[in-house]
């Protein structure tokens, strides 16, 4: 490829990168996306849509491709204690403002569509990057890369760098970053859960130790997450099936698997990046800018949010634009995120912090929050609200 130049580059084209460049398929803005990775996206992380963002996904164009491709929908939040017993379930809020019904797709699958989407509309996707620099010249970035069976290089107007929570390019630029190791890893398991209905539910347990998620896959299999010490990370990646069984059994009582097998640990943490107040256009989106603990599933779902409030922000932007023009787009950008996304940021790291123990002692204050809203529908709506992605 030879040097070209584009109204946008896009360093990472994962979720946040691929989300951002749909949103913007229909602007005639130029788009440029580029990633070290030459493979699928990782299965193992998020992949269930909220109903608020469902709407938003339509308004780009994926909404029936995701349907198409398999994604199946599901229901609320089921609660159980220590014991095995319901504690409640916290419905989906049905509305004008969001579908009826949370959609799961893996992840990979959800990645795939939006870069089909994102290059049919003339985005242009460069993958299995080796080597790449990033230099400023005559008020545009520079970006040059090395690949498999190709090095090319191009500028930009406006950089945008989505490449994740050990983002490169927040590294080369020395930008500033608030960051949380959460003690404990996440463990997560696969497997196909017996007596699964039609109707698929998020499971929680609650149990003595530690909170454990079921979280629905496609074709009736089931996702098991949960935090783990590290001294027992090597039973989970090699203990056999009936064993790790057991020890689930131990968690989730009443609750079973024809099959089960390690899928991945992952050391979570919480950080979130200056905005960018160098030289030049460029903002930082998905895990290079808020990276999120998983308890509450909003990681992808905030880079969709993210995505489109920046895609709005310039909105106003024709091809050729110039950085000048770009500048205040970005710094509205900026303070829309800390005023609306900030508190989803805080909320979520709340809930990373509840999730974050091995002695949770079958978390009684949870518990006794949860009965409480068992037995007020108030209380049951604001949360389902919540969890739809409708409020913080």
């Amino acid at each position: 490829m030879t040097s070209r130049h584009f109204d946008i580059a896009i360093i990472g084209s994962g979720i946040a990168g691929g989300a951002l460049a749909v949103a913007l398929k229909d602007s005639g803005l130029s788009m440029l996306l580029l990633d070290r990775r030459s493979g699928p996206l990782d299965t193992a992380r998020g992949d269930h849509i909220q109903p608020a963002m469902q709407p938003v996904l339509s308004r780009w164009g994926v909404l029936d491709r995701l349907l198409e491709a398999g994604a199946e929908r599901r229901a609320g939040t089921r609660w159980f204690d220590a014991e095995g017993a319901h504690v409640v379930t916290v419905p989906v809020p049905q509305g004008e403002d969001c579908a009826g019904a949370f959609l799961f797709l893996n992840h990979e699958k959800i990645g795939d569509i939006l870069l089909a989407t994102a290059e049919q509309a003339g985005a242009v996707n460069i993958t299995g990057l080796s080597d790449w620099s990033l230099t400023r010249a005559a008020g545009n970035w520079c970006v040059d890369w090395q690949a498999t069976e190709q090095s090319g290089s191009a500028t930009c107007t406006m950089l945008v760098a989505a490449d994740g929570t050990a983002s490169t390019v927040r590294s080369r630029l020395k930008m500033g970053l608030d960051r949380h190791r959460y003690q404990y890893p996440i463990a997560v398991l696969y497997g196909r859960q017996k007596g699964v209905f039609d109707e698929r539910t998020l499971d929680v347990y609650l149990a003595e130790e530690r909170m454990v998620s079921l979280i629905p896959r496609t074709g009736g299999r089931t996702k098991v997450g949960f935090p783990v010490s590290p001294e027992d990370i090597g039973f989970w990646k090699t203990g056999s099936e009936d064993a790790l069984q057991r020890r689930l059994d131990e968690w989730c009582p009443g609750v079973s698997f024809d099959s089960l097998a390690f899928g991945a640990i992952y050391p979570p943490v919480s950080q979130q990046s200056e905005p960018y107040q160098g030289e030049g256009a460029l903002v930082l989106i998905g895990d290079a800018r808020h990276a999120m603990h998983p308890a509450r599933s909003m990681g992808m779902n905030t880079c969709f949010r993210v995505a489109d409030q920046l895609a709005d922000s310039l909105r106003c932007l024709s091809s050729g634009f110039s950085e000048a023009q770009a500048l205040p787009l970005l710094s509205e950008f900026e303070a829309r995120f800390e005023q609306e996304l900030t508190p989803r940021l805080a909320e979520n790291h709340a809930a990373g912090l509840q999730m974050d123990t091995i002695t949770g002692g079958g978390f009684a204050v949870l518990k006794e929050q949860l009965q409480l809203a068992a037995g007020d529908e108030r209380i049951l709506g604001a949360m389902a609200r919540k969890a739809a992605g409708l409020t913080v």
